[in-house]
């Protein structure tokens, strides 16, 4: 019994020494975000997957990488070229922000515009007396033939900037 004791020990070491061969397999694949993602699922329809087993690297499916494909897929290799394209990344995305930003602020004042000449054609439709400043900066009061001018020339202005 006593060599079988002695045994023992060595089993389980062997045994846990076979283990990694049968160990996990893990994927490695470019996302479509382009970042690299590793899983240990194979991921349906992903392109360029590489099948990572201990320090044996292989690959898997139909987009298998070659040299050129891994450049024309567009993802980096190396850190620094990790670090270029995530800084091109954020400085695209800053200036579409800016871009719709400047957008945004053009709609804001084009529709406060639009406001503004609907109140003013709402306020010649009203029927009252309609006072303008003239040059030196006196109130004078339109005739009707002036206010049917003025409203036609609103009427219009809404219709072509204003749809």
């Amino acid at each position: 019994m006593r060599p079988l004791v002695r045994c023992l020990p060595a089993l389980a070491v062997v045994a846990l020494l076979a283990a990694p061969g049968s160990a996990q397999q893990l994927y490695k694949y470019v996302g479509p975000d382009g970042r690299i993602q590793y899983t240990d699922r194979l991921p349906p329809g992903a392109q360029n997957v590489e099948k990572i087993t201990g320090s044996r690297v292989s690959t898997v499916g139909p987009g298998a990488p070659t040299t050129e494909g891994a450049v024309k897929s567009g993802a980096p290799k190396t850190p620094a070229e990790q670090e270029q394209a995530f800084r091109q990344r954020r400085t695209e995305a800053e200036a579409n922000a800016k871009k719709q930003e400047k957008v945004a602020q053009d709609r804001r004042a084009h529709d406060q515009q639009c406001d503004t000449l609907r109140r003013q054609l709402a306020g010649i439709q009203t029927g009252g007396r309609i006072a303008v400043p003239n040059a030196e900066g006196e109130r004078v009061f339109l005739d009707d033939s002036q206010i049917q001018n003025e409203g036609a020339r609103l009427q219009r202005e809404i219709a072509t900037n204003c749809n």
